[in-house]
């Protein structure tokens, strides 16, 4: 009876009444995560279809805070239709955290760790943040379309007004010689490449490089070269040169070899390749980048050529 007489009254009714509009209310904000940072939601029918995305670079920035922005180039189906987008790493830990409330974790790519073991400050955190990120947005839009296609994403990749600022949105024009890479930034130098595809292996020819910049302290540096197929986040695919010394223009020709790489799996993965100057156990010096996507090869045939290295400056990784 008392308990019968304790669920007819007034003020339990009541409480029963709040709580499932508490309920209500935090299923409904679960059901449609939104992005604190954007200020509306799009859609893959409102943006049109993203065909690709690529993480840049990163850049210092010191408004509002101190810290690092990432810039990604998104590109859609309709031709020519490219734009930049700047993001930090904890709006893209954000945007992971909002994905989780809407799908499984068997359906999403792990997302990087926010703790850095080893070079852990600056420069280097953020240079190795932009490959894993990278790695992680790339696996995004090739998730299964229920992911892929999200409002979410869709939302993420939407330029904000603060990404019409983004630097990059006039890139350097391309050497004629070689139409099918891109340099990142700034020409600093050119390097000469010859690269061949057979019987699944992918032949990367590391042969000159040119017109290096010297350090800061006006010496020459002790260059290397350093190749990766993104996407890579486990850093399986790093292939080095060996070191020359006290050079702008070296002399490699060293072969470094991708086994086991099938010609459909070519047409996803980009070529990175960075030069650095060797500088001591923790402190090499990046003097230039350049990615050459293998989807616009044709590697029936080699290819040779030199490509203009993008220079981010004096950066360490």
């Amino acid at each position: 009876r008392l308990i019968e007489s304790s669920l007819g009254s007034v003020a339990t009714k009541l409480n029963f009444f709040i709580h499932n509009l508490a309920q209500m209310k935090f299923a409904g904000s679960e059901a449609r995560p939104a992005l604190s940072f954007a200020p509306r939601t799009h859609t893959l029918k409102t943006s049109g279809r993203i065909r690709d995305v690529f993480l840049c670079r990163h850049e210092r920035v010191f408004n509002p805070s101190k810290g690092y922005t990432y810039v990604v180039k998104v590109q859609r189906d309709s031709p020519g239709e490219v734009t930049f987008v700047q993001r930090t790493f904890e709006e893209f830990q954000e945007l992971h955290n909002k994905l989780r409330l809407l799908f499984p974790s068997s359906l999403l790519p792990s997302f990087p760790s926010r703790f850095v073991i080893g070079r852990s400050r600056g420069e280097a955190v953020a240079e190795r943040r932009k490959e894993e990120l990278n790695g992680y947005i790339w696996h995004l839009i090739h998730a299964a379309p229920e992911v892929a296609e999200c409002d979410l994403i869709y939302t993420f990749f939407h330029p904000l007004p603060r990404d019409e600022k983004a630097a990059g949105t006039n890139p350097t024009p391309k050497p004629a010689d070689a139409t099918w890479a891109r340099s990142l930034g700034k020409v600093g130098g050119e390097v000469k490449l010859s690269i061949s595809y057979k019987n699944n292996k992918l032949f990367i020819m590391v042969m000159h490089i040119r017109g290096l910049p010297p350090l800061q302290d006006g010496n020459d540096p002790d260059p290397y070269v350093k190749t990766y197929l993104l996407p890579d986040p486990q850093k399986t695919t790093k292939r080095k040169t060996k070191v020359a010394r006290k050079t702008c223009n070296p002399t490699y020709n060293e072969m470094l070899v991708y086994d086991g790489i099938p010609r459909g799996d070519l047409e996803q993965r980009e070529l990175r390749l960075s030069v650095l100057s060797e500088e001591g156990f923790w402190e090499n010096i990046l003097l230039g980048e350049v990615g050459i996507r293998l989807r616009d090869l044709d590697l029936a045939q080699e290819k040779m050529g030199w490509f203009a290295l993008g220079s981010r400056g004096h950066g360490t990784l």
